[in-house]
């Protein structure tokens, strides 16, 4: 346990030896699943029956595929990992509207307000989530590949079976009758489900959902091309699946349900490191350094509870062990928001005292230009919060209102009773005049 680092290169804080262990765990067991379907491709599939007079497998054998898979682990791996670290340390927080000034000159930094190790723990959290859904999947695909058996629709061309070979009446055929090569027949019974059609969205989705996130596209800007930018990969992945069923190497239920299964693994894998995409405020930054034990507590007062419904949750962990903070509101009353929660506090508008500073959300600190965030932001902007913002013009439509009737009630004031008292006090005194 000496040996174990207690420093990680995203972030200066000294960590405890279990949660650096626990990252290093996560790599070992991606890869271990990376690995593990290599061996799972070296186990015979089980041998389904079939029938050489089923025309839905006597397509012939494609010999160059129009997707090799090599290309699409190309497609769906090294080009989301590229795109990933090309957008995390280079080109996030470029078009920042709130980058920091440089003390001296007093200029605006060009790469944004997110410093090196910010980038560096974005990174890790992109690259683990794209393994993580290209580890489950393979294993996931390999292992139901092996399980069913299911002959391709190219399979009569690979068996090759013996000539005067005819179904068994009653009952079907088997592998036995077959004269052709060993490793083409073991991968004929490998057709469902498709594993280029479930590993090219497990990466391509993936990055879908990754550029959604930083993208905030379902926040209250609505522009277009965000959203056609985003479709963009998933696109490649229907593309790549839609060509098993040109080369006759799967059926079309292999397809829809090995893309089905890759999106499923690329949505758990997205939300294992990141926030879910309605919540547009959050930027789609990373969730900091996992803790245990230090979970955030919900609001427990009902007017909280009602503010805070749909609302974030804490994206830092308190050391400190206060859970909740008071806070003057405008109405000079006691509010009580969790202290954990960075929107609702006034830490966005002060800086560490280090020389770089400190935040980051591998720090677990928030700063306003880590997030764009200016104070107010959880009222004006939040919407989970029930807030609004001159900024951002209601397009709802109001109805007129009415005119209140003469004789509504009203919550009498203090000028309204001291009319009152002293209306009392003249009928009192001169009760004839009156």
């Amino acid at each position: 346990m000496d040996r174990i680092p207690n420093k990680l290169p995203f972030t200066k804080k000294r960590l405890r030896p279990r949660v650096v262990l626990s990252y290093i765990a996560d790599y070992v067991i991606l890869i271990a699943c990376i690995a593990g379907f290599y061996v799972l491709d070296s186990i015979e599939p089980y041998h389904q029956h079939f029938s050489l007079r089923n025309i839905s497998i006597q397509y012939p054998y494609a010999v160059h595929e129009r997707v090799t898979i090599q290309e699409a682990l190309c497609i769906s791996g090294v080009a989301p990992l590229l795109i990933i670290a090309v957008y995390t340390l280079f080109i996030d927080g470029l078009f920042s509207h709130n980058k920091p000034q440089d003390p001296v000159s007093g200029k605006r930094k060009f790469n944004g307000p997110y410093r090196w190790k910010d980038r560096l723990w974005e990174l890790n959290c992109g690259v683990l989530g794209l393994l993580l859904s290209q580890g489950l999947t393979f294993v996931i695909t390999q292992v139901l590949k092996n399980a069913c058996g299911k002959p391709r629709p190219d399979f009569i061309d690979r068996c090759q079976p013996r000539a005067g070979s005819q179904d068994a009446i009653p009952g079907l055929s088997n592998s036995t009758i077959c004269t052709g090569e060993h490793a083409l027949i073991k991968d004929g019974f490998r057709s469902w489900p498709s594993g280029h059609s479930s590993s090219s969205f497990a990466g391509l989705f993936y990055l879908t959902l990754w550029m959604s996130g930083k993208l905030h596209i379902m926040d209250n800007k609505g522009e277009v091309w965000k959203a056609l930018l985003v479709m963009i990969p998933s696109l490649g992945a229907t593309l790549v699946a839609v060509s098993r069923i040109m080369d006759a190497r799967h059926h079309p239920f292999d397809v829809i349900t090995g893309s089905l299964l890759g999106i499923i693994c690329a949505i758990i894998s997205y939300h294992q490191y990141f926030p879910p995409l309605s919540q547009p405020w959050k930027k789609g930054r990373a969730h900091p350094i996992r803790s245990w034990g230090t979970d955030p507590l919900p609001p427990s007062d009902t007017m909280e509870t009602m503010r805070f419904e749909g609302s974030t949750t804490a994206l830092r962990h308190p050391e400190d062990g206060s859970q909740f903070k008071a806070m003057a509101d405008e109405n000079n009353g006691a509010t009580y928001h969790p202290a954990s929660n960075p929107y609702v506090t006034d830490m966005y508008t002060r800086r560490s005292q280090d020389g770089d500073g400190t935040w980051s959300s591998s720090s677990e600190d928030v700063h306003a230009n880590g997030y764009e965030m200016q104070r107010g932001y959880t009222r004006a902007r939040n919407p989970g919060l029930g807030g609004s913002d001159s900024h951002y013009e209601s397009t709802a439509y109001n109805p007129p209102q009415l005119p209140q009737a003469t004789t509504s009630l009203h919550a009498p004031t203090r000028v309204m009773t001291a009319q009152l008292d002293r209306g009392r006090d003249l009928t009192e005194m001169h009760p004839r005049e009156v």
